[in-house]
């Protein structure tokens, strides 16, 4: 509150100045001016400094917008005091009175993410630098450098000020409207506390006072063009605001995605208007415009294709993470429930799913010798054994846990299930891993094998529960040996080959 009553004490001074000293009101007028100027810059920096790490350096774009300002007000005071020039609107002040929207119009016009990249500046400042010259031709197109020759010169200047003025007001209050980050919210408060009063108050100054009886300051209603200026140092100097309201995500994203048009729709409406005068700049404008954001559109699509590939990378990778057994490189538990359940499901199954369960022999008695280090060694060379030779190319094998794998044969009958069984038990054997404990002498392997045919009556867990229990007796039966559980339809009984 503060902030407010010291801005309502300055309107208050600037009015009460000129009323009681109507010789000097030009000089207080300018005086406060320049003042009002100096605090909007003097906030938007203290505002720059608070605006965190990294800062947020939209504020310097919307400083250099005030002291485009200010060079306006300082060639204006120099056309009434050195040069004696009492025409309302001289052609170099209004030049910069025009030109002070750009730097802020970048800012407005930046995506928060677009504006980050370096192709989406290069793009504006290209666009920008356009956009001053399109300024500069329409402004002497209409005045010269001593003013407008007559009152219908001094309309269609004041009417393109309104037109920018309402413009930027509108296009800041969408911004701010549709925002979802802080530093946004703050920014545009900003921006819209200043270009909404200032297109409101310069609309009735510019029409009623300056093209009116008041066509040089000094009267009381000057105090009318302090207004934007407090407005912007009372939203700067205030601590950001907290948000009370959260708009749409989908308005969110369309406002940020529709922002870039800004600046190139300047352009291009400019571009038409200077066609009358200078068509070859015009028609070069509105050529650059729809150029300028068709390349930024094209150029956001290629980033946007780029993060989706990134992104997709990265899904395969933590995809990898959660399906992958970190010890042996071998799918794990997880993925084996997933494989399973997806053949089992597989439509058109026609064939019955073997399961091969594979538990190394004696592996505690391994751990107890060796170490725990040295039988995650054991585990990576048996899982390197089973991976070697003997798979098929349908063949899925995973780490089922601890000393436990498994192997998932879809398509496979019992017979030739179990010749496969043998094959990985022969390779782990053949891989001849010291093993004193072990009545072998060497590392071995027990396989229980199992075979379904999937049906609407039973799941995968069947086959998990059979395979399990030819592995008991695998177990039971001497270890070093594959032990065939068949549940086929065609059959009567089930059969245990050990």
């Amino acid at each position: 509150m503060k902030a407010v009553f010291a801005a309502a004490a300055l309107v208050v001074a600037h009015a009460v100045a000129v009323t009681l000293l109507p010789d000097i009101g030009m000089g207080i007028s300018y005086a406060a001016f320049f003042l009002v100027a100096s605090l909007a810059i003097a906030s938007s920096l203290y505002a720059y400094r608070r605006s965190g790490m990294p800062r947020d350096r939209r504020w310097l774009l919307l400083v250099g917008s005030l002291l485009l300002w200010g060079i306006g007000m300082s060639l204006s005071a120099r056309q009434n005091y050195v040069l004696d020039n009492t025409n309302p609107a001289p052609g170099d002040s209004m030049f910069f009175y025009i030109l002070y929207v750009l730097p802020v119009l970048i800012a407005v016009s930046s995506a928060p993410v677009a504006a980050r990249k370096k192709w989406a500046l290069a793009i504006d400042l290209v666009l920008a630098s356009l956009l001053g010259v399109l300024f500069y031709v329409h402004t002497f197109s209409i005045v010269s450098v001593e003013g407008a020759m007559g009152r219908q010169e001094a309309v269609a200047i004041v009417r393109m000020l309104d037109i920018e003025n309402a413009c930027l007001g509108i296009a800041a209050l969408l911004r701010y409207i549709a925002t979802d980050r802080a530093d946004d919210h703050y920014f545009f408060r900003g921006v819209v506390a200043f270009f909404v009063t200032y297109a409101c108050v310069g609309f009735y100054y510019n029409h009623y006072v300056a093209l009116g009886e008041h066509p040089d300051f000094g009267s009381a209603w000057d105090v009318l063009l302090d207004l934007p200026f407090l407005a912007l140092t009372v939203a700067a100097v205030k601590r950001p605001p907290q948000r009370h309201w959260h708009p749409p995500i989908y308005l969110v994203r369309f406002v940020q995605s529709a922002s870039p048009t800004f600046l190139a729709m300047s352009v291009l409406g400019l571009g038409l208007m200077v066609i009358p005068h200078y068509a070859p700049l015009g028609i070069g404008g509105a050529i650059a415009a729809v150029v300028g954001i068709g390349m930024r559109s094209t150029l956001a699509q290629v980033d946007l294709v780029e993060e989706e590939h990134r992104l997709s990378q990265r899904r395969d990778a933590l995809e990898g993470l959660v399906f992958t057994d970190s010890l042996t490189g071998l799918a794990n538990r997880r993925a084996l429930d997933e494989r399973l359940l997806r053949e089992w499901h597989r439509p058109g199954q026609r064939e019955p799913i073997g399961l091969l369960m594979i538990d190394v022999d004696f592996f505690k008695e391994y751990n107890d010798r060796y170490g725990h280090l040295a039988g995650d060694d054991c585990l990576r060379a048996i899982a390197e054994a089973l991976t070697a030779r003997g798979l098929r190319a349908g063949d899925f094998i995973a780490r089922y846990g601890g000393e436990e794998f498994a192997v998932i044969a879809p398509a496979t009958r019992l017979s030739e299930a179990v010749a496969l069984a043998d094959n990985l038990r022969a390779q782990v054997e053949n891989k001849r891993i010291a093993h004193p404990l072990s009545p072998f002498g060497v590392v071995t392997v027990s396989v229980g094998v199992a075979t379904l045919q999937p049906h609407a009556t039973g799941g995968p867990l069947d086959l998990l529960n059979a395979a399990d229990h030819a592995l008991y007796r695998a177990k039971h039966s001497g270890r070093n040996r594959t032990g065939g559980f068949d549940d086929e339809r065609s059959r009567d009984t089930a059969s245990f080959d050990v």
